[in-house]
């Protein structure tokens, strides 16, 4: 699905990344962890062709209108509805509005929302903002999601829904996820395989992880096994270690 070779990315003469490899398999979930400032949501602005490589290659195994990305921030425009919302990027994209407006309608019914299709964002939680944001994407059908700290908003209660609601929709319509956070146990909770950078500037990656755990996959549950709390403490002694190497 994705594949990412020896890319070097900066801004002018500052370096960010150097000799970055990692892939992204049909329909797996990977994350992307690392310390502030290593350069992470750069990566995903590269992937999704906004930011040009200085060296490497970014190979893509989907076309540019397969591809969905999904921000920190909701970006929903207040003077429309939850389903006008959500039908944004299929208007965008050429559909007509009847159409956008059922398949809009048809995720937000998936994402726990049946009724609220006619709210305004004002009128809405936070929670229920995420998804309204995450319909927008989905309804555009993506093989890749690229999500950057998309949940980072939200209280641990609904970030848990939101979350277990997503691996349940990308579990089942077989979507690939690259995703960046800083929550370790969310990373683990969420992917298939787990990649650490290492501090910036010129960051690399110092180490990928396989996530022992099947699918489909309760997020809650799964942070019982003993195994995750394995992984997690070689996780963060990891991190630390990557910071405390990179350190003057």
């Amino acid at each position: 699905m994705l594949e990412v070779r020896g890319l070097a990315l900066g801004y002018g003469d500052q370096p960010v990344l150097e000799g970055v490899d990692l892939r992204v398999g049909e329909g797996e979930f990977v994350g992307l962890v690392g310390p502030s400032g290593s350069g992470k949501s750069t990566l995903l602005r590269a992937i999704a062709g906004l930011l040009k490589p200085l060296k490497g290659e970014i190979l893509r195994g989907f076309g540019e209108r397969e591809l969905g990305f999904l921000f920190q921030e909701d970006a929903l425009l207040p003077w429309r509805t939850a389903r006008e919302n959500a039908a944004l990027g299929l208007r965008i994209r050429g559909y007509g509005k009847k159409e956008a407006l059922e398949e809009a309608e048809f995720w937000l019914v998936r994402l726990g929302l049946r009724g609220l299709g006619d709210r305004y964002p004002h009128e809405l939680s936070g929670g229920q903002r995420k998804r309204v944001a995450l319909a927008q994407v989905l309804a555009l059908r993506p093989k890749l999601l690229l999500m950057d700290e998309p949940f980072a908003s939200l209280d641990a209660i609904l970030r848990t829904e939101v979350t277990r609601d997503l691996l349940r929709l990308v579990e089942g319509e077989g979507i690939a996820v690259l995703l960046v956070t800083h929550d370790l146990e969310e990373a683990i909770a969420l992917a298939d395989r787990i990649y650490l950078l290492s501090k910036g500037p010129r960051a690399r990656v110092a180490k990928a992880y396989r996530v022992p755990f099947p699918r489909p996959r309760d997020p809650v549950a799964v942070r019982a096994e003993p195994r995750f709390g394995a992984l997690l403490k070689e996780l963060w002694q990891d991190l630390e270690e990557v910071v405390l190497c990179a350190a003057p």
